[in-house]
């Protein structure tokens, strides 16, 4: 609330008053007026969108109502990106975004989805769903917190991959891919996988393959398949190094059989496949593999320096082992000739007994004989 100093500050008091400056007390019997009130508008709130603080959000215009997207709605967006010092970041309008596709941090991606279409609003994002640890060079520094500024324009229902042509389907496709490896690059490789996994729903072979639709009546090229099918290969080899980065094994395996099955000397995979091998342990696999790199990339610098890497771990598990069977039969023997020095001991042991006893007893004979000879 704003309140007019004239009517309260003592130094601009009103002439047609009788004020006393010392004591502060008009002379005058009436009641001192109350400064009139200027009536302004309530300062739009903060809403805590995840209860932690991470993302917080202020209406500035309301949007029309029960208008909010649904997950994998495409969203068109205007917004103003800041530091929280003021600095401006990025400004950019008409956005498409797919909701929950990782397409942007997921602070923004979080409160699109609690936006009605028509709708602006500011967002304070905590660094951990901004743009973390790393930032972004040159302008974000890491650990940054973000302002948003950000309008909702439109929000459609996403269109079925099947229905779009093979030209949209790469390009869909490869926008995903892109967008993964951009988390891939960050060290977020969990969002990483998301992003090639959506990539795949455009890329992927469809049952029965791919066939000219009503909507868009193509001819499907062999030329355009082998396009979209190496764009699905390097997805997945891509998808295989983040689930490799992740520690699940079986399903980077997965991943790379997808790949060498449509190219065996794909030397990428079978790099990565021998990596996998090596880290559940099974090291003949792993080499297998990358001789068969070797062979299609000679002196690959990455395969054989994993190549001789592997191949120490295998003499050092050699040695390893005979230490172990020398330690195992090495006690054997040790054990079978201490029982064969204990019973040859005991032997000896019983045999002086039993000469000890016969010598007592002769001499007890004697001295019998002599004591009443």
């Amino acid at each position: 609330m704003t309140i007019d100093r004239a009517a309260t500050d003592p130094t601009n008091s009103s002439l047609e008053t009788d004020y006393d400056e010392k004591t502060g007390v008009s002379d005058s019997n009436e009641e001192p007026a109350t400064p009139p009130s200027e009536k302004t508008e309530e300062e739009p709130e903060w809403t805590d969108l995840l209860g932690s603080g991470s993302v917080m959000k202020k209406i500035i215009t309301q949007g029309s109502p029960n208008t909010r997207p649904d997950r994998r709605m495409k969203c068109v967006v205007n917004y103003e990106l800041t530091l929280a010092d003021g600095k401006l970041v990025e400004r950019k309008d008409n956005v498409e975004i797919q909701l929950g596709d990782c397409d942007v941090v997921q602070g923004l991606d979080v409160a699109v989805g609690l936006m009605n279409v028509g709708e602006k609003c500011r967002l304070k994002i905590e660094p951990r769903l901004a743009f973390g640890t790393v930032g972004l060079s040159p302008k974000i520094p890491p650990n940054a917190k973000v302002v948003y500024d950000v309008e909702l324009v439109a929000a459609e229902p996403e269109e079925d991959p099947e229905s779009l042509s093979i030209l949209e389907r790469k390009l869909q496709g490869n926008k995903k891919r892109e967008r993964g490896n951009w988390w891939y690059g960050r060290g977020e490789n969990t969002l990483a996988i998301q992003c090639y996994r959506r990539a795949l729903d455009f890329l992927d072979e469809v049952e029965g393959g791919i066939t000219p639709t009503e909507k868009k009546s193509e001819e499907v090229s062999d030329s355009a398949l082998q396009d979209l099918l190496e764009d699905r290969i390097s997805v997945c080899n891509n998808m295989a190094a983040a689930q490799i980065k992740l520690e699940l094994y079986d399903a980077a395996l997965n991943s790379l059989q997808t790949v060498l099955r449509c190219q065996p000397n794909n030397v990428k995979a079978l790099f990565r496949k021998a990596k996998v091998h090596k880290a559940k342990n099974d090291l003949n696999a792993a080499v297998k593999c990358l001789k068969k790199a070797d062979e299609v990339s000679p002196s690959n610098p990455d395969v054989q320096k994993e190549l001789a890497s592997i191949n120490k771990l295998m003499q050092k598990q050699k040695a390893s082992e005979r230490e172990l069977a020398r330690r195992m039969f090495g006690d054997r023997k040790t054990s079978v000739k201490e029982k064969k020095n204990e019973s040859k001991h005991n032997i000896l042991l019983w045999s002086a007994t039993l000469a000890a006893s016969f010598a007592i007893g002769l001499v007890g004979i004697a001295a019998y004989r002599l004591k009443f000879a």
